[in-house]
């Protein structure tokens, strides 16, 4: 039986896939406010980043991109789409005999790497300015290929995935982190309804009434974004050998995609990204302007995950995974190793899209 998403194969002259296509490249040319490369440099790790890392590499002080060099030693690396460069460059700390050549469909961010990574590892650093959707790698020359936060950007996954699969060496390594939840972010009603009542439960906790909760509309996001995330595990782990599926974040991410009906409620919301601004004296006002505007020498700010009541978050975490892990929720975030699969048969849906988009 073909899958749901069939029709959302993309052939690359396409006009309105051209035309949404400008338009996700606009989206990211500069550095989007809500972007790693944006907040990154400016906040300090959070609870949700600890809980993160303990559930990907067991240590809630390691992060994923850290366990990398403990795979092997990797000279020929590949980035698929720019994510963090503060992430990209401890790859290339922590790696020294790596050379990264990244692929991104936007100028800016590859710009942005050759501006400031290239500068800081001359001669391991390369661009190439592309759309994963159509991307071709070279067979058999990368031994490690990395990818955070932009595979839930692609609709063309089968395509990709046989790529990624082809171009490993017999030895390397594919290490994935990215949003894998409810395409386009369309949580289900089981997800919304727990969620709304852990809020409800955290405003009892505070002395404050129940408030409904407005779900963000689509309008904010580019594109692509989300467009298939839901198939996103399921196949890679047809194309690839996965060795290890490590989830997170199962309600977390509602967290970022909802608000309180503002109707119902009086004073800042508790999910008010400068709440901090009514809650700080003028000390840490004036402390908070010299962290943002220069992080390198005062430090950076707090993160606002240590805004959200201590006690509503756990349980954000805790129910979130424990659920995720059996089966009954989506989780939103995953880590996942794969190596190149043995057979060189990488799924009867690539193969058909590999000749429709040929015989275009």
């Amino acid at each position: 039986m073909p899958r749901a998403e069939a029709p959302l194969r993309m052939r690359e002259d396409d006009p309105e896939y051209v035309r949404l296509c400008e338009a996700e490249k606009k989206h990211w040319d500069g550095i989007h406010p809500d972007s790693l490369e944006a907040l990154e440099p400016k906040f300090q790790d959070g609870p949700v980043h600890r809980h993160t890392n303990k559930r990907y590499t067991g240590d809630e002080n390691t992060p994923w991109w850290e366990t990398i060099s403990s795979y092997g030693t990797f000279h020929r690396g590949a980035v698929l789409g720019a994510g963090s460069v503060e992430r990209e460059a401890r790859v290339l700390e922590t790696n020294p005999d790596l050379r990264l050549k990244f692929f991104d469909i936007s100028e800016g961010p590859l710009a942005r790497r050759r501006e400031v990574l290239g500068a800081r590892f001359p001669g391991r650093v390369e661009t190439q300015a592309s759309d994963l959707n159509f991307l071709d790698l070279q067979p058999d020359h990368f031994d490690l290929i990395v990818s955070s936060g932009a595979i839930h950007h692609i609709t063309n996954l089968e395509r990709l995935a046989q790529q990624i699969n082809q171009a490993l060496t017999a030895d390397g390594y594919f290490f994935l982190e990215d949003y894998v939840g409810e395409s386009r972010f369309e949580f289900s009603e089981e997800k919304k309804r727990l969620y709304t009542e852990l809020v409800g439960r955290d405003s009892e906790r505070q002395g404050k009434p129940r408030h409904e909760i407005d779900w963000s509309d689509k309008t904010d996001l580019s594109p692509f974004c989300g467009v298939r995330s839901a198939d996103i595990l399921p196949v890679l782990a047809e194309a690839l050998d996965e060795i290890q599926r490590r989830t997170t974040d199962t309600l977390v991410t509602c967290l970022l995609r909802s608000r309180p009906a503002q109707a119902a409620i009086s004073g800042p919301s508790p999910f008010d990204s400068d709440e901090w601004i009514y809650q700080a004296s003028k000390l840490d006002l004036i402390s908070g302007l010299l962290r943002s505007k220069f992080p390198r020498i005062f430090g950076k700010m707090r993160s606002h995950q240590d805004l959200v009541n201590p006690d509503f978050m756990n349980e954000l975490l805790t129910i979130g995974d424990l659920l995720g892990d059996v089966g009954l929720l989506t989780p939103n975030q995953a880590f996942c190793i794969y190596r190149k699969r043995a057979d060189t048969g990488t799924g009867e849906l690539a193969r058909e899209q590999n000749e429709s988009s040929e015989s275009q």
